[in-house]
């Protein structure tokens, strides 16, 4: 076990610096005079001087490749400069909202599954029935519609209407459910169709009927013994959805006033400040590949096909 992580972690290293090559490239690459960008939003007056000194300042007049060179040398401390607009180190700044998006996320994921398996199940099982239609429509409604016009109705509604939470919520955890649960209903939608697809398919294998022959209900031997073989496809689309979560869900952040790393990021990029562009792109990145390595951990003790494969390879 211990050899097969070291060797996914190796694995991605050259994944890594591709990912930091394009971060740099694409960060620069954006229209723009980062020095003038920054004199103005600070309320500094632009002149050739003042530019030319903030320029020198910024490290900006040097040549790219040694640009990149200094920057990957830090980054790989997870040192990621320092803040244009703000003034702090970018590091600081992202731990600072990196734990909002990682409560959101976790709270978005876990509603969805609450609901999505019983729906599933219960869809599976009366397959066909008005309660499977009902589910297969609202599935489909759930899936194309946008999470920020979701999160201004469920804002307008709990907040402007019944006043019942503060329209300017914050990142405080007892306002978490609505911004959860706008997100978690696209997702929620998407496993529902999945493992409904999926136990439908179970009910006609041969360890479902010795199950129901062996005495136990239709619904007990889907859950007793469809759900585990019906949840490994989509455990690698949970991991993917949760590192989009965690990268930071702009709109839903911007609308309810969350105080993520999306809408951190967003904003960083109106006012073009490359540290921090740069240190987002390879934290979503790193996010990303952390949670594939954890996949892939986790698809060895789910299956133990799996892990015999892993061991003799």
């Amino acid at each position: 076990m211990a050899r097969f992580i070291i060797n996914r972690a190796l694995q991605t290293l050259p994944m890594l610096l591709l990912v930091a090559i394009l971060a740099f490239a694409l960060s620069n690459a954006s229209s723009g005079d980062v020095a003038e960008i920054t004199l103005r939003t600070q309320g500094i007056e632009v002149t050739p001087s003042i530019l030319a000194a903030t320029r020198e300042a910024m490290g900006l007049n040097r040549p790219l490749h040694v640009q990149f060179w200094n920057w990957l040398r830090k980054a790989a401390r997870l040192d990621f400069g320092i803040s244009y607009q703000s003034r702090k180190p970018v590091s600081d700044e992202i731990a600072l909202r990196f734990p909002a998006t990682l409560r959101l996320s976790l709270a978005a994921t876990l509603l969805s599954l609450i609901y999505s398996v019983p729906i599933a199940v219960l869809a599976a099982r009366y397959k066909d029935s008005a309660l499977d239609q009902a589910v297969r429509v609202a599935t489909t409604g759930g899936v194309v519609i946008p999470d920020f016009w979701l999160g201004l109705m469920l804002l307008y509604l709990f907040g402007v209407y019944l006043k019942i939470v503060p329209v300017i919520t914050g990142s405080e955890n007892r306002y978490i459910l609505l911004p959860a649960f706008t997100l978690s209903v696209t997702y929620g939608s998407t496993y529902i169709r999945i493992l409904r697809a999926n136990l439908i398919e179970l009910k006609s294998a041969g360890f479902i009927r010795a199950a129901r022959a062996r005495g136990l209900g239709e619904t007990a031997a889907l859950v007793r013994h469809g759900l585990r073989n019906a949840v490994l496809p989509l455990a690698t689309l949970l991991g993917i959805n949760f590192g989009r979560l965690l990268g930071g869900q702009i709109a839903c952040e911007t609308v309810f006033s969350w105080n993520g790393i999306g809408k951190f990021a967003i904003e960083s990029i109106r006012l073009k400040d490359l540290p921090v562009i740069q240190a987002y792109l390879l934290v979503v990145a790193l996010t990303y590949i952390a949670i594939n390595l954890i996949l892939d951990v986790i698809y060895m003790f789910i299956d133990p096909k799996i892990r015999v494969g892993r061991e003799t390879s």
